[in-house]
């Protein structure tokens, strides 16, 4: 899979963005996403320091991928104590078959 640059504006600046993993779609609609962070953090705070709202946009941008990460880890977890408990089960079935096939033998 070849590479694609895409074009978009974030802030009122323009940048070239090479796409080697995603799609040109998926780095539009972050962009996007990352362009309307800024502005509603800027009408938030009335701020006209585009270095200050970028880094404050980028935190609360990582802020919220470290809530879904801790989401995402919750969940693997419970999937993961599940999948514990369907093994403890089976292996419990298999010894009652085991036991039901002794006893009829």
């Amino acid at each position: 899979m070849g590479s694609e640059v895409v074009r978009v504006t974030i802030f009122g600046t323009d940048f070239n963005l090479r796409c080697d993993g995603a799609d040109a779609e998926t780095t539009r609609r972050v962009a996007t996403y990352v362009n309307s962070k800024i502005a509603e953090l800027q009408e938030l705070t009335a701020s006209r320091d585009d270095m200050k709202l970028a880094v404050l946009s980028a935190l609360n941008i990582a802020g919220e991928l470290f809530e879904t990460k801790a989401k995402y880890e919750a969940e693997a977890k419970k999937v993961r104590d599940y999948e514990e408990k369907i093994k403890a089960i089976t292996v419990k079935i298999d010894g009652a078959k085991g036991l039901g096939r002794a006893a009829a033998g």
